[in-house]
């Protein structure tokens, strides 16, 4: 196993991002991890022991910010004003869903400039959401393989009153301000009791039918076309204690498994005793994951 070593990059849209990789010796199979909601490093600790069981095997790992970092952040952009670089105020509470594929096409990037020949997409939390789209987008030819850690049916979780009792107000105050040209108002009231996000971020996460509206456990259609249409394999986990279950673990779990209808090589798992983070239960991700990239590829 090496030290993880820092990695900058531009996007394509002209934002610098951060990210973190775990080298590995052989330079066959890398994991590239797109984070949830004000993810970060620093505070996704689970990613730093897989980093280094992943490296230690002969993987290699890279976490790769998204500008959906911390609650709300300032990043640098190409872009200069009085002898200094302008930034671009985003976080959780600014950013727009869609443009989750400029940062995970910047870090499939410097998978490749690393050398690496195949990568596999990992998600966690919203991550997840990201990592469906992108690939429904573009269906890169070296992805070879999906891990989706705690996926949430985004709607799911804003609609259900034991999980966001205010949706119904928080939705019309998001729209209105989206009407009245305030798209980045932040709306009145936090989501989960939590997160302060603008109007337009609202309505990208928790509008019916939106762009983060591909795994709607809750209102349940017919198809999941994002999740449908993947071919490649597919690993989905979440904790014993998650907070993004919908109706039970177990039929959480089967309902993606039945939508995932192209999919042959489709493995679910429960951590035991695992939160949303995986706080204590690190080993045991760490562990899972290894096993099921030594398996499969």
């Amino acid at each position: 196993m090496k030290d993880n070593e820092f990695l900058y990059g531009w996007t394509s849209d002209g934002l610098r991002l951060e990210g973190n990789h775990w080298p590995a010796d052989k330079k066959d199979i890398c994991v590239i991890c797109t984070h949830g909601m004000s993810g970060n490093i620093i505070e996704n600790y689970f990613a730093v022991v897989l980093g280094q069981k992943l490296s230690k095997d002969g993987v290699g790992f890279i976490y790769g910010h998204n500008r959906g970092y911390n609650h709300i952040n300032d990043i640098r952009t190409r872009e200069k004003k009085n002898g200094g670089y302008i930034t671009r105020r985003i976080g959780v509470a600014y950013e727009r869903f869609k443009e989750c594929i400029y940062d995970i096409d910047l870090w499939i990037s410097q998978a490749k400039k690393l050398g690496y020949k195949k990568i596999i997409l990992m998600g966690h939390s919203l991550g997840c959401n990201k990592t469906l789209y992108y690939y429904s987008i573009k269906k890169p030819k070296n992805v070879v393989g999906i891990i989706l850690a705690s996926p949430p049916d985004m709607v799911g979780l804003g609609e259900i009153p034991k999980y966001e009792p205010h949706h119904n107000q928080l939705l019309k105050e998001a729209e209105n301000n989206v009407k009245n040209n305030k798209p980045r108002e932040i709306i009145g009231r936090q989501v989960w009791e939590w997160y302060g996000l603008s109007s337009q971020t609202f309505l990208d996460l928790f509008s019916r039918n939106g762009p983060a509206d591909n795994l709607p456990i809750y209102h349940n259609p017919k198809d999941f076309p994002q999740l449908s249409n993947i071919s490649i394999p597919i690993m989905v986990f979440i904790g014993e204690k998650d907070d993004v279950i919908i109706k039970t673990l177990k039929e959480d779990l089967e309902l993606l498994k039945s939508k995932a209808k192209s999919c042959k090589n489709f493995t679910t798992a429960i951590i035991k005793n695992a939160v949303h983070t995986y706080d204590d239960e690190e080993e045991a991700v760490s562990s899972l994951i290894s096993k099921w990239i030594k398996k499969n590829f």
